[in-house]
């Protein structure tokens, strides 16, 4: 394992139909990027805004890879995204209407990325004949590692301070 990196195996998908968990990658990519917007809309602070807004692009620009990595290896085959993921991962809660506080989003989205690195991880290895995919999704796992740190660093933030998520207008100074 990388360096800095938090140590995980790759998760075991060898009962599962490669075109499931393209599925399942596709829609975690989905649902995470929803759920970062979701955020970024809701928090004051400029700094937390602009990291939230990240995540969500990256996990935007890994479900356009998906989608092609899904088209090469299912040419022609429609992509329909269920309610429910077919390879079972994390889900996170989160009520629009009550939200709960964000260190608690912060620790359910942090498992998700560990068993988002898990899962490519995985993947990589079920997709390993086609070296340029396989070490593609090393990569998601290497980012998905990653955006567990940012996230860490944000719980810490959240937990340490009080007013965490008050807007400031120094924040929104420009140098």
């Amino acid at each position: 394992m990388n360096r800095g990196m938090v140590a995980m195996d790759a998760m075991d998908l060898g009962k599962y139909k490669l075109e499931d968990a393209f599925v399942t990658a596709i829609k975690s990519e989905v649902e995470s990027h929803a759920l970062y917007m979701k955020l970024a809309a809701r928090v004051r602070n400029a700094f937390l805004h602009d990291r939230l807004k990240f995540l969500a692009g990256e996990e935007e620009r890994h479900r356009k890879i998906l989608v092609k990595m899904h088209e090469t290896y299912f040419p022609g085959a429609k992509l329909v995204l269920p309610d429910k993921s077919p390879i079972p991962l994390p889900e996170i809660a989160f009520d629009d209407v009550s939200p709960p506080a964000l260190v608690h989003v912060f620790e359910q989205a942090m498992k998700a990325e560990l068993a988002a690195q898990s899962f490519y991880l995985g993947l990589s290895e079920k997709v390993k004949d086609n070296q340029q995919v396989s070490d593609t999704l090393r990569y998601f796992a290497a980012m998905e590692n990653n955006h567990y740190r940012i996230l860490e660093a944000e719980r810490v933030n959240a937990e340490k301070m009080d007013d965490y998520d008050d807007y400031n207008p120094l924040m929104h100074a420009g140098p």
